[in-house]
């Protein structure tokens, strides 16, 4: 049965995004590129494509050596991710061309690497990013009921130990679930955000089917025909998902869950007392900006806060434009927030935990 959510509404005057937006269409008139992909998106793109099959290839053609086999498959699960941040998010978001075509030829790396591009879309454009850590809102926040994240979200005895277990499970468990039990839960839901899902397209569950057994064929079971019934392609799977947790873990507790990050809900009349961009910056923040690596690897989610407020532009500019956004930030007392420290972030992500778990239990008993 269809939820019934209420009608969701930001406060119109927006003198700050206004601004914003016209420092930022500046710059791209100022200077030589276009908002979509440039040429090095493509060659780093195509490089990363590249660097998966050839590490696929060593897989199978060194197969008899166990060290270059679990190598391979940790490697595999890194540049997995890689390839959804830099590539398959880039074209759900319709960031790498004007045609729309080209962004869903470079989608299909979500269909390719197990998941699914049409719901995965769906679940990020219509859910996550209009309302951002509003609870029964953002299906990308609220994963399971293991772990309480929204401070008005149901408490749970166990979710005192949620400090201690969470990290485990999203480094363990989070690309296995969504392989195995995410797609099919979102293929039934009939609500995404304020999106009603009346019907998929034709054939969507079968391709899901499709690619998924495409997936786990090329990734297990040719391994397993051609190195042999062996306990390393079993160790190597499971080290491919637990390297893949741990970069997917980087790019998803450094932006919107940490003890900084708020969880704005609305009053009765849906009504919000903050703008549209505001609710954007409250609810998001930054990470290694400054860093080399992570501007290349991350595919821009390190420039989180400026991507949330212009999802449209390609990530290969977020390093250009961030700073507008910190300069307008500042000039209007806007609350931007960055972290360059990563022990930090991930502190700040247990203390969450600790906030919503531990504490809210401890407080729960005295009342």
């Amino acid at each position: 049965m269809k939820r019934e959510m209420p009608s969701l509404k930001f406060k119109k005057e927006d003198t700050f995004y206004k601004y914003l937006r016209a420092e930022v269409n500046s710059y791209f008139k100022n200077s030589s590129f276009t908002k979509k992909a440039t040429s090095f998106w493509y060659i780093k793109a195509w490089s990363l494509i590249s660097m998966y099959v050839i590490t696929y290839s060593c897989l199978l053609v060194f197969g008899k050596h166990t060290s270059i086999v679990l190598i391979s498959y940790a490697v595999l699960g890194i540049l997995a991710i890689l390839l959804g941040l830099n590539v398959g998010h880039d074209a759900a978001h319709g960031s790498i061309s004007k045609n729309q075509a080209v962004n869903r030829r470079y989608a299909i790396v979500f269909d390719l690497l197990g998941g699914n591009s049409y719901i995965w879309r769906i679940r990020h454009i219509y859910a996550h990013h209009p309302y951002p850590n509003v609870i029964g809102f953002d299906s990308d926040i609220k994963q399971s009921k293991l772990v309480r994240i929204f401070p008005k979200d149901v408490f749970l005895k166990f979710h005192k130990f949620q400090h201690i277990y969470t990290p485990i499970l999203l480094i363990f468990s989070y690309t296995l679930n969504w392989f195995l039990i995410r797609d099919f839960k979102d293929f039934y839901e009939e609500q995404f955000g304020k999106k009603i899902i009346k019907k998929h397209p034709r054939g969507t569950f079968r391709k899901i089917i499709l690619c998924k057994c495409l997936y786990i064929s090329f990734i297990f079971f040719i391994p397993l025909s051609v190195i042999g019934i062996s306990s390393t392609v079993f160790l190597g799977f499971l080290l491919m998902n637990i390297f893949s947790g741990i970069i997917i873990s980087v790019a998803l507790v450094s932006t919107h869950v940490g003890d900084h990050h708020e969880f704005p809900t609305p009053n009765k009349e849906g009504d919000f007392e903050h703008t549209w961009s505001t609710h954007q910056i409250i609810t998001t923040s930054d990470f290694c900006t400054n860093s080399t690596l992570a501007n290349f690897f991350f595919g821009g989610f390190n420039h989180h806060v400026i991507h949330h407020l212009f999802p449209e532009i390609n990530h290969v500019h977020y390093v250009n434009i961030t700073p507008v956004l910190r300069k307008t930030a500042l000039a209007f007392h806007v609350n931007y927030r960055a972290e360059e420290n990563l022990f930090r972030v991930f502190k700040s992500h247990i203390n969450l935990l600790k906030r919503e778990g531990y504490e809210h239990g401890l407080l729960h008993q005295e009342i």
